[in-house]
């Protein structure tokens, strides 16, 4: 998902140039078809005696048979920096540090102590990517294991991604957010991607083939903190991240169509308070894109879109519902309309989701692990009017769209696993 970040190098130059308006453009546009080096792995870039967190993420739609599946590769890093409680220091997810490495961009891999490669995320292209690994009984030590889910459960997936479309919003932020305490970048460098490959997941072989009704998602996440409440205000649900996809693939890969929208408010520090960021890229097909960005911070907002102005990126949650786990407690929107208007078009994504939908994702970090509530197979309304001529180009529904809420407590965390190299 998922992407507030340090404006404080824009707000001096705002404030320093005397700006009256509260709106402030943002220079240029994200990145279309963003290249490898934008999904490179990023920790050298950061502060050392900071933590640190990067992960990469693909989901896999098998429309047809309507399943999903999804993966990560991902490293977090606190020993021997300025935090004084490291509780999770580990690649995927509890896997030794030593365990790790990259190579050529983002060529990611965990070994085994006979150096086999036992995960892997292979970039090929700028288009084209690799995922592959291998979950034994043996490695059971190395993660969370989620109710419902044998112990003995072995996994393996060979997939090859081939990219449609991709884009990265932040390169504007890459600068400040180095700078200060980074907080959550995000890079759906590729939203739309064609999938082939295998899935084994037991005794039960999954082919994917290469075809209309199977697409693949992946975006990239890195950074130094987790969106988190301000310290008075621990408990609210304001502080957030949301996390919205529709896709409607075609035969022509030219008519194909998907929108990616991110949100995610955050408290920053005791100067910059509380920060709002919102990212979308819209492709209604290869030729028509829109792309909205916009960050609020100190009562200054930051915005931009390719599509003359920005006129509304709203999200409204409603029919909340309570789950309980040995996770803990927790309230989410089973329901998120996203809204999304340009001087050209008016869209909104209507997310009716049901319990069933969700797996809840951690993301342990320093001390604390990030839940994310993650909702595939989602039954959406799209509906996309051109305002220009008045007229509907979509209204739609279907059961495929992809979204999340994801906060920082009320979570009770099971200790980790014994870290060890397989």
């Amino acid at each position: 998902m998922k992407f507030c970040t340090s404006m404080l190098g824009l707000v001096l130059i705002a404030v320093s140039s005397a700006v009256v308006s509260s709106d402030i453009s943002l220079p240029g546009n994200g990145v279309l078809q963003p290249p490898l080096h934008y999904q490179r792995y990023r920790r050298s870039e950061y502060k050392k005696d900071s933590p640190y967190y990067q992960w990469w993420y693909y989901w896999i739609r098998d429309t047809k048979n309507d399943r999903h599946f999804a993966v990560s590769y991902s490293i977090t890093l606190c020993k021997n920096t300025h935090i004084k409680s490291c509780d999770y220091d580990g690649v995927m997810e509890f896997y030794d540090r030593n365990a790790f490495s990259v190579s050529q961009e983002f060529n990611f891999k965990i070994h085994s102590n006979t150096n086999e490669t036992i995960h892997e995320l292979l970039p090929i292209d700028n288009d084209k990517f690799i995922i592959r690994g291998n979950m034994t009984k043996e490695n059971i030590n190395n993660v969370w294991i989620s109710e419902g889910c044998s112990k003995d459960l072995e996994i393996q997936w060979n997939l090859t991604l081939t990219r449609i479309y991709g884009w990265y919003a932040q390169d504007v932020f890459e600068v400040p957010d180095r700078w200060l305490d980074g907080m959550i970048m995000w890079n759906t460098y590729s939203h739309a991607a064609e999938v082939e490959g295998q899935i084994k997941i037991g005794d039960d072989l999954f082919i994917i083939e290469k075809e209309n009704t199977s697409r693949a998602y992946g975006d990239s996440n890195w950074s130094e903190s987790m969106p988190s409440p301000p310290p008075d205000d621990q408990h609210s649900t304001k502080y957030v991240w949301g996390w919205y996809y529709v896709s409607i693939p075609a035969d022509d890969k030219s008519e194909e169509l998907s929108i990616i929208a991110g949100t995610g408010l955050s408290y920053a520090d005791e100067v910059l308070g509380t920060m709002d960021g919102r990212f979308c890229d819209i492709r209604l097909d290869e030729k028509t894109h829109v792309e909205l960005r916009m960050v609020k911070v100190l009562d200054l907002t930051f915005d931009s879109c390719n599509d003359g102005k920005l006129v509304r990126f709203d999200v409204e949650r409603s029919n909340w519902f309570n789950i309980t786990d040995s996770f803990g407690y927790a309230t989410i929107p089973l329901r998120q309309l996203v809204t999304l208007e340009s001087d050209s078009y008016l869209i909104t994504m209507d997310f009716n989701s049901v319990e069933t939908n969700y797996n809840r994702l951690l993301f342990p970090f320093t001390s604390y692990v990030f839940s994310d509530f993650e909702g595939l197979g989602v039954s959406t309304n799209l509906l996309i009017i051109d305002k220009k001529t008045d007229t509907i180009v979509r209204n739609v529904t279907v059961n495929s769209g992809g979204l999340e809420y994801g906060y920082r407590f009320n979570i009770t965390v099971p200790p980790p696993p014994n870290q060890r190299i397989i």
